[in-house]
Formats: C-alpha cells, sequence, structure tokens
C-alpha cells in the first residue's frame, strides 16, 4: 500500500521511533551513572582497594578519613559511606538536568527540521501544480504537469488536473475552429451583399433619399458585420509562426496617426505624437501596428468632440513602450478590470453606434501576448485614459537577431 497517508505513517512513525530508542538509552545512561558503585565511593574518600576491603574500614583507612573530612571525626565509618554516596548522587542529579534539558532542545529541533523536510519531500508535486496551473492561460494550454512517481494520491491528483486541462485545450480549439469557420463562411455572403447595394446605389434615383438612406443604413450594417468577422478571424488564428522583427515604434504611430486622421477630423479630436528615436522593439509589424491602430482608433471613438489623443513611443533599458493617452471622460475601476474582455461594452449604444465590434481591445491583448509584451490601462474617471504597450528592446533579446523589415502598411 503506496498511498502517501502510508508513507507519512511510517516515515514520522520511523523518526519518533528513532528518537525515542535515543531518549531511553540516554535515559539508562543517566540513571546508571546515578548510582553509585564502590569505586566511586573508594575515590571520594580517597581510599585504596585493600583499606576498603578491610574488615570494618578500621585503622588506617579510618584515620585517613577522619583527617581529610575534618569535622567527621566523630562519625562512623558507615556514616562516611553514605554522606560520600549522597554527595555524588547530588553531583550526578545536577548533571542528568543539565543533559536532559540539552537533549529536549536537540530533540525538539531534530524532530521539527526531520518532519519539515520529509513534508517538502512528499508534498513537491503540489508545489509542481501549483507552478504548471500559474502559467496555463486561454493562450497557454500545452502546460502539462507530467508527474513521475508512486501511483498515489498526488500522482492521481496531477493526472487528473492534465485530464481537465487537456479537456478545456479541446474545448477551447473547437470554439477556436467554429468561429474560424463561421467567419469565413460569412465573408461570402457579406461581400455579395455589399456589391449588390454598391450596384442598387448606382442605380438608384438620386432624388429619392428615402431610398439612398436606406441603402447606407444596410451598407452600414454590412461593413458592421464584415469587421466583426475579421476581427473574429485575427482573435482565432494561432500566431506561434508569425515573423519576429526588429519595428521602429515611431514609424508606426506616424502611419496610424496617418490613417486615423480622417476619422478624427470628422470627430473634432485633436491628435498629437511625441516618439523617441532609436527605439527598437521586437515584434511582428503588422501585429503591432494593428495593436496600435486599434488604441488610437477607441480613443478617438470615446474621448468625445474637442478632446485630444497623444500617443507617445519610447524606450528604457529592456523595454520598448508605446503609450495612447486621451483626455476624455476616463474609465472607472470596475470597468478597467473588464475593459480587455471579448465583447464588453463600457458605453453600449455609444459602441454599438459609432460601428464598433467590442474586440478591439480584446484583440490587442491577444496580440501582444502571442509576441511576448503586454497591454494595460490606467484612467480615473473625468481625466480620462491611458493605454501602453510594452514588448522587449531588440538591444536586450537573447538567441537569434530578428531581421529588420520594413513597414508595409495596414
Amino acid at each position: 500500500m503506496r498511498t502517501v497517508r502510508f508513507r507519512l505513517t511510517v516515515w514520522y512513525s520511523t523518526l519518533l521511533l528513532i528518537l525515542g530508542l535515543a531518549f531511553i538509552l540516554f535515559l539508562n545512561v543517566a540513571a546508571r551513572l546515578d548510582e553509585p558503585d564502590d569505586q566511586a565511593v573508594m575515590e571520594e574518600m580517597g581510599l585504596d582497594e585493600a583499606e576498603w576491603q578491610a574488615a570494618g574500614v578500621e585503622a588506617a583507612g579510618v584515620e585517613a578519613t577522619t583527617e581529610e573530612a575534618g569535622g567527621m571525626s566523630d562519625m562512623t565509618p558507615a556514616q562516611l559511606v553514605d554522606e560520600a554516596g549522597e554527595e555524588f548522587q547530588a553531583e550526578n542529579l545536577d548533571r542528568l538536568r543539565t543533559w536532559s534539558i540539552v537533549a529536549g532542545f536537540g530533540l525538539a529541533f531534530i524532530s521539527g527540521f526531520g518532519g519539515f523536510a520529509l513534508s517538502g519531500i512528499i508534498l513537491r508535486p503540489m508545489r509542481d501544480i501549483t507552478e504548471v496551473a500559474s502559467e496555463i492561460s486561454a493562450t497557454n494550454l500545452s502546460q502539462r504537469i507530467n508527474h513521475q512517481g508512486p501511483d498515489d494520491e498526488l500522482k492521481q491528483l496531477a493526472d487528473t488536473f492534465d485530464s481537465m486541462i487537456e479537456r478545456i485545450e479541446r474545448g477551447f480549439e473547437a470554439q477556436r475552429r467554429f468561429v474560424q469557420d463561421a467567419s469565413h463562411e460569412l465573408r461570402t455572403p457579406l461581400a455579395a451583399i455589399r456589391t449588390n447595394i454598391e450596384v442598387a446605389e448606382m442605380a438608384s434615383d438620386t432624388g429619392n433619399e428615402e431610398q439612398r438612406a436606406l441603402l447606407e443604413t444596410v451598407k452600414g450594417q454590412t461593413e458592421r458585420l464584415t469587421r466583426l468577422s475579421e476581427d473574429l478571424l485575427l482573435l482565432t488564428a494561432p500566431q506561434a509562426s508569425l515573423p519576429m522583427e526588429t519595428v521602429n515604434p515611431a514609424e508606426l504611430v506616424a502611419m496610424a496617426l496617418e490613417e486615423i486622421g480622417p476619422l478624427a477630423g470628422r470627430a473634432n479630436v485633436t491628435l498629437t505624437s511625441h516618439t523617441q528615436e532609436g527605439c527598437e522593439a521586437v515584434a511582428s509589424t503588422d501585429l503591432l501596428y494593428r495593436c496600435v491602430l486599434n488604441l488610437v482608433d477607441n480613443a478617438v471613438k470615446h474621448t468625445g468632440e474637442g478632446a485630444t489623443v497623444t500617443v507617445e513611443s519610447g524606450c528604457e533599458e529592456e523595454q520598448v513602450w508605446i503609450r495612447v493617452r486621451d483626455n476624455g471622460p476616463g474609465i472607472s475601476a470596475e470597468d478597467q478590470e473588464h475593459v480587455f474582455d471579448r465583447f464588453y461594452r463600457i458605453d453600449r449604444s455609444r459602441v454599438r453606434g459609432r460601428g464598433g465590434s467590442g474586440l478591439g481591445l480584446a484583440i490587442v491583448r491577444e496580440l501582444m501576448d502571442s509576441m511576448g509584451g503586454s497591454v494595460d490601462v490606467d484612467s480615473t474617471p473625468g481625466e480620462g485614459a491611458t493605454f501602453t504597450l510594452r514588448l522587449p528592446h531588440a538591444t536586450t533579446t537573447n538567441g537569434a537577431s530578428p531581421h529588420r523589415q520594413g513597414i508595409s502598411g495596414p
């Protein structure tokens, strides 16, 4: 029976048994020292063996003892023997108490240290389970414990955990395939609908404003569905094989502001930028550009008229950062916890009215994770919001050097 309970019982019992036997042995030795023998009394009284064995301990033995004892000259030989034995016993008792205290502390230390060490050895798989669980995310379900050891409760727990992660991974994969297939299937009919709308616009009576307004509404909703399907494809596409290159964030910022410029002009939002030259990040150019574009687009749509959106980029010792800051209404602490969730909307009516899919920030987080970077938000309601992208600096990346690739645009 090789269960954890059985092994703990055997190991702790063995340890306590050894300590108990050692303690008993110690007491026996101490008790033996506690009994005064003839030799010890002879030495205490200053007698030799011949004098001790003399009948009645008379003559020279008595005289020598009484002379050394001083004030004990009126004591009989038997009393002298008893007195010497009591003194010897008192010394042994003092010695026994001292060593008992030392032994008690020693046994307590050994028992505690031994129990701690044994528990750590037996429960080591629990630490492995905790470490693997902390590394698992929705985009990384490949971690497994693969515990090797006796078929006990801990191995059963580790195997059950691995099986659970495998089932979750299969579920995520099935969901990903479904979204990809559905998005692919939607692209063709949406393209056909958009083409028919454009044909209808050209063939319609230019004076019929009601008909043209209806076609514009249908066209806008079709474009929204097209963007949604494209976002879903991007969100579920595997990013493991993407090429990583050296990217200049300042160039990406300039391109993003140029593309968002017309939208910002219509929304009466001012775009500004402050970039630091000489900073290069390791990333996928197209994906990082999409992240910057999504953040700037999100800021322009949600800051309100007359607001200012500032895009900055720079670098530190090991990181390159891109920051998108606005002076809009800001985001509450509760919403900040969910702002990167899929289809989460802070202002549902406003976002839907502007054609947002609710996936923009979720896509940013997924893409940054796939590139080994991160994104975070810092906001105070009424003072605006700041989104920051962080990526490894090109000069601190280990392994093969990434190649330099020009920016091809969106």
